[in-house]
This record gives structure tokens, C-alpha cells and sequence, in this order.
């Protein structure tokens, strides 16, 4: 390493010297009739419903029950191979890897760009305003996991996201630096450091409530260079019988700060022990008083309270029970104590109060470190869940390393000293101390001061409170939305994940918001608890599901319209005046998630005429532009799911005219609905039904009670109006006939197999076959629905019908220019030429140009991203993707020069440095716009465009020798 070091400035003194020459360059609206129902012949007898495995419902909170209920998280083995085509995809994505003129250093060159073809980031890096209930100021981003503060430098900080990887800022959270675009995942569990050398640190992969991933990674250089992934697998004894489980989510992990080789880790599959700094694993296995079969595999939080002593927490399950096939659970909290490093484990039956030990369920653990000199007075605080997670239980403190406990009431009972009241808004009150609130199994997060062990901090769903007394009173120090109740506390983005404490004093929160910092956490008056909010801008973590872009018929002030829907961060609105920008205003607020607009304007030609959004269970519009939206669901039968989408009908007579979906419930099944015009949403489908099983085609008869689906997406033919497509878990619904006939498709299964494919992420029309039989769909399961088998590589998570869904066939690519075997989220075709594909995946962009024959990475500079929606203009060359966790992106092949997107570090070849390659990079990319083959965004320092000039040359000479 030390060697590398010297060469690279010996590189950078040569570049020095060559600069100086180098400077100088520069339908219809009628009620269709009775509706008449194909099925395809069923390929297989069905024992369920389309609900699937249980395991992709549309709530979150269901899906991660279920989940959770199973106590696994299905295809671990298939997700580990995610990161294996990872390793294959490093080498495409551009920018990211050396340009030709880093090859001196022993690297591989960069893979062969095309003109026109670099990603910009779009951002959001800030925002203007909010709306939410009203209108205000604020910044956030997306969903936090954890933040690290350095031991000894304020001003290094690390903030780990739920799907934007791991950032890291050299300046208090002034400026950011994504360390993790190209580890092949962006889904992070947990992040820590060593607290004796802060330069090692361990990171775990595999959001605990959205995309699992399993493995962790580790860095010897502060997040510079990672290794490669360890798998945490570990076989337990049920029943007599092993039973092997690998992680998905790595919940925790904690170093040992009197043994840097000791680690521990909190998984969904146990607990995990190393004693060589993380590069071999090994299972603790942790089971009831008895000895029996109750394993605690899903452990959440870990704490060091003295040496050689441990407590880990989780709850558990009973496993010989789900080995029968069935899914009973025991929820009840499982703690645990370890006075040996972690070799044996003892659980804490009956340790806490006697009314709470069957009712318990996720916990947290937070020591106080400045009690740890004996593991036997350490003072520790648990926050604790009901068993469902429906409610807060209790904040339970110990004085003895948590071998006893007592009720502290921080709960329904207890009260705050300084209560905020909302009249008529109840649930959006803090009248008592159940922070935490009906989301007990999401946002958790409680902090002991390392130096104060009377100051505990917990943060929970829409408030956080502090106690100054070791527990005795709590105040309230943030509220999500505190100009709406007229309280003077300091604004704090609910749902919370992460709380940290730097050496000067200063408290992080972390929440789905992204990261907040307060100077003052124990004043004295709770109101003088002040937040900055500014430490967002730049983080560029937004999770978001949809998108829409300008279209081609729009004018050229409107061609950087960009809207998207973002988890718990609302729709958000791109600021186009006077030009695009990096700020997306949140025009609406909650979970945003579908997102449409009309393709006519407003009068005005300043905005589309209506602008379609979703936040969960609810259906908006807007008829001004995003300057206000009123819900919208007149007509809508069922509930609404979770997750609603829109499709746009571009083919329609009236521009306005838009798709959506209701649920089953009840009596009631899933159906797709109309609007045309802007009137009400009309029946176009029935109720849509899970295929019986017949053998032949003909009409379907429902089951009695039918069995219910659940729509997932749908799509619009652009070029006939009246062709719709839907897809629900495992079948695809497609209508030629504005829906008085539908023909219900077969479930993709691969050859041979008798387990079929599930998961559908979204579906397509060929433009070119205006019969409406040809259709593409895209599936996110990486195993077969018998939750074990893995989509073959021959078979892949993109498909092609040319009967309406009645067969299938794989599009996979082949050898070098296969498409990679991984969760497929969006497909779209370039409506000027149908054999042109582009398949949003878990791993970034690709594109076929031989309809789905072979496919290449597309574009330079996209990381290694999950891809949620993809929006094309083709006339005028431009194309917007959104992904979950690194924000939006665009392409634009005609572009030499447009607006600037997120500004580069200079830091060319990520690893943290400014230095010799650095400066040879940019200016072997000096000249260029993002129209040139060697455009570098992140050469692109400064300035208004998209272009590599002596500006950036200047700027990245005044980090020279620094961090980015």
C-alpha cells in the first residue's frame, strides 16, 4: 500500500509538469359491457394464490412480517449471486473505473464509451420547500441506518443508508463522498468502525425492511477500497435434524474496543462471532433456557458493557415448528448475555419485569461506555417494542450489564415534562412517551452518552425525547412538523434509525429523512434544542420508485421536467427556472409513489396539464402545475393498495387519460380503472381473478370465494389506445378491447421445472405490433415460487409473449453480452425502434439493440444501483431513470452542454485522494461536454454546464494532495 502511495506521487509531480500547455484549451368514456374473462390452460394445478409466498405483499409492514413470521428471507443463496454478477459489471460502468490513462497504475482501462451516453446525477441535493400539510422549509434525504463519528476528527463523518451505500464527509457533513456506488449492492444493514484504529471499517449489507442482501465487506482505509463479500451462513440442530441459514440483513455489528480482532454480528440468521478482524465468521447458537428448539436467529442490536461481556438482543422462533411447515412464531424478546467474548451465551429468562417478558418484542440496546470498567455496573438501556411491534413497551435501564432490568415507563403510561398537543390530529400528538407509536417494528433508535451516563436520547416515529436523569423524566426534544401544532421544537424528519454523538458534543440523528445535527442536545430548555438541517444537502440517497420526464412534443423550457415519487419523502417536483437544477421541491407529502402526467399543457404552457401522484392508499392530482394536489379517487372501488401505480394512455383521443388499480378486500377483487378527461376512474376489468384451472380456454369461473390477486403494475399501449396490460404476483392480464375481454396469461415457469417465477416488477407493449399480443414483463423473486429453487441463469427475470401471455420466452442475452441474472425492475422500448430495450435491473441500466438477443451496460457513470423506472424521449435523445437509493439520473446523447447535474469531488478514481491520476484524468477529459466520448462527471468541478474546463482544472488544484 505504502508503495502505491509513493508512485502515485510521483505520478502527480509528473502531471504537474504537463499542465501548463494543457491549461490553455480550452378512448373512450363509456361503460364498456359485461366483461368476458380468458384463461390461458394452466401449466400447472395451483395449491395457493397469488399472493405468492406471502413474501412480496404490497404493505411494507406485511411484507415484513411475513418475512420476519418465516423467519427467513427466501433465496439468501440466490441474492449472494447478485453480488457475484457484480464482480462481472465492474469493469462497464464507465467512469467509475480507470480511464486509459491510469493504466500505468496496473488497472484495467475503462470499458469503450460511447458519445453522448454519460450518466448525470439529477440529484435531489436540496430542496427549496416542502409541502406536507402545509408549506415549509426543509432538507433531507433518504433513509439513514446508522452514522459514525470519528474518534478524534469532528469533522470526519460516515453516513450509512438504507439503499444509497455508505457516504463519507471530511468537513462535518459540508460536502459528501459516496464510497460504495461500486460494491455491487447500495442496500446497507449496518456500518461500524473500529474504535482503536478508525480507519477499519466493517460494513454490513441487506436493508432489514426493503432490498435483503447478504455479506459484509470490510475497509482498512476508511471506505477507499473494500474487500471482497463473506458470506454469514450457519447451520443450526432442530429437532435432531441441521438446518442451515445464511444472513440477509446484517442488523448490528460491534468491535471489541480491547481486541480489534473480535467482532460480533446481529443478523436475521443468528448471531456471528470473528476473531480475525471479520474474515471468517462462525454461529453462535442461541437457544432457550431448556436447550430446545426456540432459536434466536432474528438479533437486532449488540453491546459491549465491559470486558469479555456482551448482551445481544432479538426475539424468537420457534424453529421445529416452521420445519413442519408451519410458521407459528414466538415473538418474545430473546436477550442475552455473554462473559466469555461471545463463545457461550446465556439467555436473560425472566430478567426483565415479570408483566413484560412474554409481550416483549424487537429491542435496542444502548450502554452507557463510561460504565464499562466492570462489566457488573455498567449502566444499559433497552428500548423495547410490543410483541407485534404495534406499540411501544418500555425503555428498561440496568445497573449490573443488564443481568437485571427495571420498567423506566417510557411507554402509553408515561408522560414527557413538555407534551404537544395537535386537537383533531390524533396519533400525530405526543401527549405520553410511546415515541415510537403504532411503527414500534421500524423506527427504533436509543443512545447512552459515552461520558454522561445520566443523558439517554430515544428516537421513534414522529418525536424524539431525551432524559437528563438517567430516565427518570423525558422531554421532547424534535417534532416532525412543528409548525403544524404551533410548538417551539426544533424540526427533526420522522421515523428514526440512527443516533450518534461526536467528541464535541454534537447529536446526529439519523431517520428517514436522512441526518440532522444539533451543537446543543442538553440545554437546558428543550425548545433551545436547535437542529441543522443543511448537512443533507449534497446526499444524494433519496429512495425512489417512479418517474416521469418531459415529453417530445413539450417546449424546450419544459425539457427538464423530472418527477418522482420517493420513499417517505413525498413527490417531488425538479425546479426549472431559470434552468433545471439539482432542487427538487416536495409538492406533496408521506411515501410518494406512483407517479404520471398528461402529455397536454397548461394554458400557460409552463406545466402538463395534470400530474398524477400516489402516496399509499391514496390517489392524487393536480390540475395547476404541483402547486396544489387534491385527492382523487371518486370512482375507485376496493382499497387502494400500498403501492398504486399509473399508466398514461399516450394513444387516447383525450391526452388526459390515465390507469390505475385497486385491491382485493372483501368481496372485492383487484381491478384496473379509467379516467378520461379528468373525470371520475370507471371499471375496465371486473374484478380480475386468480386462474382456477382449467385445462382449456374459455370463460373463467370464479372460485367461491374467489381466490384474490394483487396487481402490481400495468401499462398502456403507446400507439393504440384501449390495449392494457396488467400483472399481478405470478399472471399477466391483457386487454385489445378497452377491457371487455381480458385473456389472463400463464405463469412464467422454465423448462422442465415445476415451480414458476413471481414478483412482476412491470410490463411493456411492443410498439411495432399494434394486435396488442406481443408484451414484456419483468420479475424481482431471485428464487422459483417453491422459495428455494433460483431463477435459473437460463432463464433470467425478463420475458417476451407473443400470445398475449399465454407462453414465455426468456431474454437473456448470451456469454459476454448476457443480460445479468438479477432482479429486473422496469422494462422499456424506444417507441422509434421497437427491437431497442432497456432493462432497469438491481445493478443498473441495460440495453438491447437486437430485441433482447444480446444487451450491454448503457452508459458511463450509473453505479451499481437498483433501477426503478425508466423514462424515454426518444426524438430528442434523453433519457431519465430513477433508482432506489442514488436518485435520479439522466442521458442525454444530443447534450453538449446542458445544465449542470451533481458537481464532482475530482476524486476520478475513488479512493479518497486528490492526487497525481486524479489530475492526469481530468485533464485527459478536459474540453469535453457530456456530448464527447470522455465527458468525466466527476471531473466536473464547477460551473452552470455539463462541460470540462480550466474552472475544474483550478478547482481540483486547490484539493491537491487533500480528500474530495
Amino acid at each position: 500500500m505504502q508503495t502505491d502511495r509513493l508512485r502515485r506521487s510521483s505520478w502527480g509531480a509528473l502531471a504537474l509538469l504537463a499542465l501548463l500547455p494543457v491549461a490553455a484549451r480550452s378512448a373512450t368514456a363509456e361503460s364498456p359491457p359485461p366483461r368476458r374473462i380468458q384463461v390461458a390452460p394452466p401449466l400447472r394445478g395451483e395449491a395457493d394464490s397469488d399472493a405468492g409466498n406471502g413474501f412480496e405483499t404490497d404493505d411494507p409492514r406485511a411484507r415484513w412480517q411475513a418475512q420476519d413470521a418465516l423467519g427467513l428471507h427466501t433465496g439468501a443463496e440466490a441474492r449472494w449471486k447478485i453480488l457475484e454478477e457484480a464482480r462481472r459489471e465492474r469493469d462497464r460502468i464507465g467512469p467509475s473505473s480507470p480511464p486509459p490513462s491510469s493504466a500505468a497504475s496496473g488497472r484495467s482501462a475503462a470499458a469503450s464509451r460511447v458519445p453522448g451516453t454519460a450518466w448525470i446525477n439529477l440529484g435531489p441535493t436540496r430542496a427549496d420547500f416542502e409541502d406536507n400539510g402545509g408549506r415549509y422549509i426543509a432538507e433531507d434525504s433518504g433513509r439513514a441506518r446508522n452514522i459514525l463519528t470519528h474518534p478524534s476528527n469532528p469533522n470526519i463523518l460516515y453516513m450509512a443508508t438504507a439503499g444509497g451505500g455508505v457516504w463519507k464527509s471530511y468537513d462535518g457533513g459540508a460536502g459528501w463522498e459516496p464510497l460504495t456506488d461500486r460494491l455491487g449492492t447500495t442496500s446497507v444493514g449496518t456500518l461500524a468502525m473500529d474504535p482503536s484504529n478508525p480507519e477499519i471499517l466493517i460494513l454490513g449489507f441487506g436493508d432489514p425492511f426493503d432490498v435483503q442482501t447478504p455479506g459484509l465487506v470490510r475497509s482498512l482505509d476508511g471506505g477507499a477500497t473494500w474487500s471482497d463479500p463473506v458470506f454469514l451462513k450457519g447451520t443450526y440442530q432442530v429437532s435432531g435434524a441441521a438446518q442451515t441459514r445464511t444472513a440477509t440483513s446484517v442488523r448490528d455489528i460491534k468491535v471489541d474496543p480491547l481486541n480489534s480482532l473480535h467482532l460480533i454480528a446481529a443478523t436475521d440468521a443468528g448471531l456471528f462471532v470473528s476473531n480475525d478482524q471479520g474474515a471468517t465468521w462462525t454461529l453462535a447458537p442461541l437457544h432457550d433456557a431448556t436447550g430446545g428448539t426456540a432459536a434466536f436467529f432474528q438479533m437486532w442490536s449488540l453491546g459491549w458493557v465491559g470486558p469479555k461481556t456482551w448482551l445481544a438482543s432479538g426475539h424468537g422462533l420457534d424453529l421445529s415448528a416452521v420445519a413442519a411447515g408451519n410458521p407459528a412464531v414466538d415473538h418474545h424478546a430473546g436477550l442475552f448475555r455473554s462473559i466469555d467474548d461471545g463463545v457461550t451465551w446465556t439467555w436473560l429468562v425472566n430478567k426483565l419485569p415479570a408483566a413484560d417478558q412474554a409481550i416483549v418484542g424487537r429491542t435496542t440496546l444502548a450502554v452507557s461506555q463510561s460504565t464499562t470498567d466492570s462489566a457488573d455496573t455498567a449502566r444499559v438501556f433497552l428500548l423495547a417494542a410490543n410483541v407485534d411491534g404495534s406499540a411501544q413497551q418500555d425503555v428498561y435501564r440496568s445497573e449490573d450489564g443488564g443481568q437485571t432490568w427495571v420498567s423506566l415507563k417510557v411507554n402509553a403510561q408515561g408522560r414527557p415534562t413538555n407534551p404537544v398537543f395537535a386537537p383533531g390530529e390524533p396519533g400525530f400528538d405526543q401527549r405520553d412517551l410511546d415515541v415510537m407509536h403504532r411503527q414500534a417494528w421500524y423506527n427504533q433508535a436509543i443512545l447512552a452518552d459515552p461520558t454522561n451516563p445520566n443523558a439517554v436520547y430515544v428516537g421513534g416515529n414522529l418525536t424524539m425525547v431525551r432524559s437528563l436523569d438517567g430516565g427518570q423524566t423525558w422531554s421532547i426534544i424534535s417534532e416532525w412538523l412543528p409548525f403544524a401544532y404551533n410548538v417551539t421544537l426544533a424540526y427533526v424528519h420522522a421515523d428514526f434509525h440512527a443516533l450518534a454523538l461526536g467528541i464535541d458534543g454534537s447529536l446526529y440523528a439519523g431517520s428517514d429523512g436522512g441526518i440532522f445535527k444539533s451543537t446543543l442536545p442538553q440545554a437546558a430548555d428543550p425548545a433551545a434544542v436547535a437542529f441543522s438541517l443543511t448537512l443533507n444537502e449534497g446526499l444524494v440517497t433519496h429512495l425512489i420508485f417512479s418517474v416521469a420526464c418531459a415529453l417530445d412534443s413539450w417546449p424546450t423550457a419544459l425539457q427538464g421536467f423530472v418527477f418522482g415519487g420517493l420513499q417517505d419523502n413525498g413527490s417531488r417536483l425538479r425546479v426549472l427556472d431559470p434552468s433545471p437544477t439539482t432542487t427538487f421541491n416536495q409538492v406533496l407529502g408521506g411515501d410518494g409513489i406512483g407517479v404520471s402526467v398528461s402529455s397536454s399543457l397548461n394554458a400557460a404552457k409552463t406545466a402538463p396539464a395534470i400530474i398524477m401522484a400516489s402516496t399509499p392508499g391514496r390517489v392524487a392530482r393536480s390540475t395547476d402545475g404541483g402547486a396544489t394536489f387534491t385527492r382523487f379517487e371518486t370512482g375507485l372501488q376496493g382499497p387502494i393498495p400500498f403501492f398504486v401505480r399509473f399508466a398514461h394512455d399516450t394513444a387516447a383521443i383525450d391526452p388526459a387519460t390515465f390507469l390505475t388499480f385497486t385491491d382485493s378486500g372483501g368481496s372485492v377483487t383487484a381491478q384496473v380503472l379509467r379516467s378520461v378527461a379528468g373525470g371520475s376512474w370507471t371499471n375496465i376489468s371486473g374484478n380480475l381473478h386468480w386462474p382456477k384451472g382449467q385445462t382449456t380456454l374459455g370463460f373463467q369461473t370464479p372460485d367461491s370465494p374467489p381466490k384474490q390477486i394483487g396487481i402490481h403494475t400495468l401499462a398502456a399501449h403507446p400507439a393504440v389506445t384501449g390495449l392494457y396490460a396488467a400483472a399481478s404476483n405470478k399472471f399477466t392480464y391483457v386487454t385489445i378491447d378497452n377491457g371487455v375481454n381480458w385473456t389472463v396469461g400463464n405463469q412464467p415457469m422454465p423448462s422442465g421445472s415445476t415451480a414458476g417465477t413471481f414478483d412482476s416488477t412491470s410490463i411493456a407493449f411492443d410498439p411495432s405490433d399494434t394486435s396488442g399480443q406481443t408484451i414484456y414483463l419483468t420479475q424481482g423473486a431471485v428464487v422459483l415460487d417453491d422459495g428455494v429453487t433460483p431463477v435459473p441463469d437460463s432463464f433470467g427475470h425478463l420475458l417476451k409473449s407473443t400470445d398475449q401471455g399465454l407462453t414465455w420466452t426468456s431474454l437473456t442475452g448470451s456469454g459476454g453480452t448476457r443480460l445479468p441474472n438479477v432482479p429486473v425492475q422496469k422494462i422499456a422500448l424506444d417507441p422509434s425502434n421497437p427491437s431497442t430495450l432497456y432493462a432497469g435491473t438491481d445493478l443498473g441500466l441495460y440495453r438491447s439493440i437486437d430485441g433482447g438477443s444480446s444487451f450491454q451496460r448503457f452508459g458511463t457513470g450509473l453505479p451499481l444501483v437498483k433501477v426503478t423506472d425508466v423514462c424515454i424521449a426518444p426524438a430528442s435523445g434523453v433519457m431519465t431513470v430513477s433508482t432506489f437509493g442514488r436518485g435520479f439520473w439522466s442521458l442525454d446523447i444530443g447534450a453538449a452542454g446542458n445544465p449542470a447535474g451533481v458537481r464532482g469531488k475530482g476524486d476520478l478514481n475513488y479512493d479518497l485522494r486528490v492526487d497525481g491520476f486524479d489530475l492526469i484524468d481530468l485533464v485527459g477529459a478536459m474540453g469535453t461536454t457530456q456530448a464527447s466520448d470522455g465527458y468525466r462527471a466527476e471531473a466536473d468541478l464547477v460551473g452552470n454546464l455539463n462541460a470540462i474546463d480550466d474552472a475544474d482544472l483550478t478547482a481540483l488544484l486547490a484539493k491537491f494532495g487533500g480528500q474530495p
